[in-house]
């Protein structure tokens, strides 16, 4: 198949690569803004988006000489070719850190200062690193002055592990003076997985005041709320280079038939949209009904149109956030970690007790999110007519929650549901692999209409039913549905959940 005019990069999970390639940052409440994107499409590097070598010159803390001619475009790729060969233009050696190199090699860099820089955001990478050791490739950004540094992607050595980092002045020091390289800090790690050099991978961050996230393959890897450490970092630039030697070590596999190349297929950055209203409401997907707090500071479930229904969300960084319902915010209370303990509201303290995780679910077509409780790590959900919090395994379609931004996000469902039977007894649901078994209750002595509608309304499956049902369900989603039994008088309302 062609297409024309259409750049299947953003768009494809290519069909012939061990790894997967998405083309959106996490999912978060507020959205995000696409601010930055180089397809590497061309013919040659976009030199209104990066500069050919590193800004400052043509070396750095390793042992090649980077030049603009071994950086190329070509195939939809970015292509920085590192060779064992002294280019004619290089010095003998270079100093940096109280450290000498000797220039025995050339290879290339590129960087955005003075083109594109951002404070915070979601900044993204597709890489395949070169398999030769000895190299040492790095996706990173920078501002001026050293530190801080944030470091995406190094591969110093095995070509399974690379290295992510925030560096950062000790901030004792860094409250009096400032920055200082002499009193540098750093927080990060390593992640060992698939070989980096056998294919492309994507390497992310999720950066914002209080908090790193770093990704791999669009996985979260690692999270960092250190607010201290980060507020040393302002706008900063993107750099992509092929180091030679250096922390690579001095066994290089590079040779005069054995060139390295360090390729990407695309650096896309994104920021926050801040999408959210001033005032939300947060609604049980399973209830329909909306979280409010009760006169004795319980946290129910009610109509959403009561106005205690109404709740502002202060981010806290990342994902997390606080919950006002009015003066008080929402928490668990006594900092409980026992599942089945009911949430309430109550006066801000700070404590992780009164913080949430918001884990945006996929699949719904509002914000529907999950709650994570920061200080148990359990889930917030509907029990009886309270709010509790609950193991993530118990009861998970229980534990979404729809963030409605205004009335247009309600379910559109103006059927008033009335339970009817005059001798007591109701309809027996059962859903097992794909099929919903359905008996009637005796008030249904002939057919009844059967209508299985999703949490917004939306009719899924019509039927006509007889004493004893079986329905084919096997097509809907997984999920949760509501079904409604009869008409008129004779309605019963029922649910049912179908698994994955």
């Amino acid at each position: 198949m062609v297409c024309v005019g259409v750049n299947m990069k953003k768009f494809l999970i290519w069909p012939f690569s061990a790894s997967v390639a998405f083309a959106a940052p996490p999912a978060t409440l507020s959205g995000w803004n696409l601010i930055f994107e180089d397809e590497f499409d061309g013919k040659s590097l976009d030199t209104t988006k990066w500069n050919p070598t590193y800004n400052w010159g043509h070396t750095h803390n390793h042992r090649a000489y980077c030049v603009e001619e071994n950086v190329s475009v070509s195939d939809g790729k970015l292509i920085i070719k590192g060779e064992a060969e002294r280019n004619p233009d290089a010095p003998q050696t270079t100093t940096s850190g109280g450290k000498t190199y000797s220039l025995d090699y050339t290879s290339g860099a590129i960087d955005t200062r003075g083109k594109f820089e951002t404070q915070y955001g979601y900044i993204e990478g597709r890489f395949k690193a070169p398999s030769q050791l000895g190299t040492w490739p790095a996706f990173w950004m920078l501002q001026d002055g050293w530190p801080p540094e944030i470091d995406i992607l190094e591969i110093p050595h095995e070509r399974t592990i690379h290295h992510y980092y925030l560096h950062y002045t000790d901030p004792t020091w860094y409250s009096s003076n400032g920055s200082a390289w002499d009193h540098e800090a750093s927080f990060g790690g390593t992640h060992s997985g698939a070989d980096k050099s056998a294919d492309f991978h994507n390497y992310g961050i999720e950066w914002d005041a209080n908090n790193l996230n770093f990704y791999f393959d669009d996985a979260k890897i690692a999270s960092y709320n250190r607010p201290t450490e980060i507020n040393q970092t302002k706008a900063m630039y993107i750099i992509i280079n092929l180091a030679i030697g250096g922390w690579a070590g001095d066994d290089i596999e590079v040779t005069a038939d054995n060139p390295a190349y360090f390729e990407a297929e695309w650096v896309r950055v994104w920021k926050k949209s801040n999408a959210l209203p001033d005032t939300i409401r947060i609604r049980s997907v399973a209830e329909n009904k909306c979280m409010m707090p009760n006169d004795s500071k319980a946290l129910v479930l009610g109509n959403c149109s009561d106005s205690a229904a109404y709740a502002t969300l202060t981010s806290l960084g990342s994902s997390t956030y606080r919950i006002n319902f009015g003066n008080y915010v929402l928490e668990i209370p006594n900092e409980s970690k026992d599942a089945g303990a009911a949430a309430g509201v109550w006066g801000w303290n700070g404590g992780s007790h009164q913080k949430e995780t918001l884990e945006v679910q996929s699949g719904f077509t509002n914000t529907v999110v999950r709650m994570k409780m920061n200080n148990s790590g359990h889930y917030l959900r509907s029990s009886d007519g309270i709010v509790i919090q609950d193991w993530d395994t118990s009861w998970p379609w229980n534990q979404n929650w729809q963030i409605v931004k205004s009335d247009a996000d309600l379910p559109n469902n103006t059927t008033k549901v009335i339970t009817y039977n005059a001798n007591g007894k109701k309809a027996s649901l059962r859903y097992q692999h794909g099929t919903l078994e359905i008996s009637l209750a005796p008030q249904f002595s002939g057919k009844a209409d059967i209508r299985i509608l999703s949490t917004d309304g939306k009719l899924m499956q019509k039927s006509k039913g007889t004493q004893s049902t079986s329905l084919n369900v096997e097509a809907l989603p997984p999920g949760f549905y509501q079904v409604l039994i009869g008409q008129g008088k004779s309605l019963e309302l029922h649910s049912f959940f179908k698994a994955q």
